[in-house]
């Protein structure tokens, strides 16, 4: 049914697509023959209307049960899952520049994870989630192998274009020179500009496997040159740490928040479908018959 109503939304406002946006303009000429924005936002309209309507209805009603029920996120667990999002990227720098790259911001970033938290408390507050001592207990044991910490190394890395170019910095690093201030300099990765190619600690297998296969084999300290598709990269192993077996008591936490991640997949489609049927979605035909009804 609400995939019928949206479809009906797709056909009735296309037609006023083009005549929606104000200040049109044009997008390219080809041949002298111009594209105009109005034209791109009708097909984009048209290919991706009826899914990109259906996501805004689940938000909005997710956010309309939430403000009912007074559910906020904590800036503390925002703050939380901002950092741990951040360790992926070993630096902060690193993490600004990707999400530069990707044309968003931390803010962004950061809004979109209160959001994600406000849909969670709302599905386990309405749904009674929880996961008990001995279902935690349980999936620990039979996970133990996967949850314990990888081989890490704490990698430094700077992309050039040439081999004699990697080579005459490889060269002044041994010599003393500042890797840091010459990865900015030099770099060609976005990680050099953004961190002085500073990665922090990669578990294996998170790097291109050319990368990662020589990054686990050199000791603390070394510094090696290597051909890539888009360079010659250098890569220099500050530290490394052996792998860990898991403790219950470190991953507890982690691992009930992954129960519920997994609880909350499940169910999410069911309550999603629970507020659709109480709430009221009208199409523009379906609310002008309704005002025409009136006296």
């Amino acid at each position: 049914m609400f995939r019928f109503i949206a479809a009906a939304l797709v056909t009735v406002l296309a037609p006023f697509a083009r005549a929606a946006v104000p200040g049109d303009f044009d997008v390219v000429r080809v041949n002298g023959t111009a594209i105009r924005q109005s034209e791109v936002l009708d097909r984009l309209w048209k290919r991706h209307g009826s899914q990109t309507l259906e996501e805004m209805i689940d938000e909005l009603l997710m956010r309309q049960a939430a403000t009912a029920k007074k559910i906020t996120a904590p800036a503390a667990e925002v703050d939380r899952r901002f950092a741990r999002l951040q360790a992926q990227f070993g630096s902060k720098e690193l993490l600004i520049s990707q999400l530069e790259q990707a044309g968003t911001t931390v803010a962004k970033v950061k809004e979109d994870l209160s959001e994600e938290i406000v849909r969670e408390r709302l599905i386990v507050e309405s749904k009674g989630m929880k996961v008990g001592d001995t279902e935690l207990k349980t999936a620990f044991d039979a996970n133990k192998d996967k949850l314990g910490k990888p081989e890490a190394a704490h990698l430094r890395h700077i992309l050039t274009k040439t081999e004699a170019e990697a080579n005459a910095l490889v060269a002044k690093i041994k010599g003393g020179a500042d890797f840091l201030a010459l990865a900015r300099e030099k770099s060609l990765a976005a990680s050099g500009k953004a961190a002085g190619g500073d990665y922090g600690f990669v578990s294996r297998g998170m790097l291109p496997s050319e990368i990662d296969e020589v990054t686990f084999s050199l000791k603390p300290g070394e510094i090696k040159v290597i051909p890539g598709p888009r360079g010659w990269h250098i890569l220099q192993v500050l530290e490394k740490r052996a792998p860990k077996t898991a403790s219950f008591d470190e991953v507890k936490d982690d691992l009930r928040e992954m129960l519920l991640a997994e609880k909350l997949k499940e169910a999410s489609a069911s309550f999603l479908l629970e507020l659709r049927r109480k709430a009221d979605i009208k199409t523009p035909g379906q609310l002008k018959a309704a005002a025409a009804k009136k006296p």
